[in-house]
């Protein structure tokens, strides 16, 4: 396995899932706020989106987790296209990418940019003062989640890169 390209893979992935989430915090708001503590989700107050803003979340979110998805696929695919095939080690891989982005998240997006600094485009419209941001064992909840939900998706596109490479063979 070759770390360096698999570190190179999970900063970009991660740097990817951070512009997304940033955008949809600012300009969709409702797709993100369970994201964050109760307290949080009623002070923010978010209305409920039109019918034209709904769709356009569900486009955004679409159009990135397909982004996101296809970018596991694609680094799977480059990385072991022509070589002994290994689910244990695609996943391995994949798994790597995955759940740096899950730490990135907890580290930098929810412990430092929200519950310590408050940066504001991070933070639900609404919630710059709200103390329930700082809900620190919260985003470590959400972590353990993150932890299963990763694990989850790079089984799922471990499967179908092991497929396509199958079928390259």
């Amino acid at each position: 396995m070759n770390f360096k390209i698999i570190f190179t893979e999970a900063v970009f992935w991660s740097i990817l899932w951070t512009v997304m989430v940033s955008i949809s915090i600012r300009i969709f708001p409702f797709t993100i706020e369970h994201d964050y503590p109760d307290d949080v989700r009623k002070a923010a107050n978010i209305s409920k989106p039109s019918k034209k803003h709904k769709r356009n979340g569900i486009i955004f979110a679409a159009i990135s987790f397909l982004i996101l998805f296809g970018l596991l696929i694609s680094f799977a695919i480059l990385e072991y296209n022509g070589k002994e095939l290994s689910f244990s080690k695609i996943f391995f891989h994949l798994w790597i990418i995955c759940i740096t982005w899950n730490i990135i998240d907890l580290f930098i997006i929810d412990w430092l940019l929200i519950c310590s600094l408050s940066v504001k485009y991070f933070l639900l419209p609404g919630t710059e003062t709200c103390n329930a941001n700082k809900n620190y064992i919260f985003h470590f909840i959400g972590f353990l989640k993150g932890c299963i939900t990763m694990s989850i998706i790079s089984a799922l596109f471990t499967a179908v890169s092991y497929i396509i490479l199958l079928l390259l063979k």
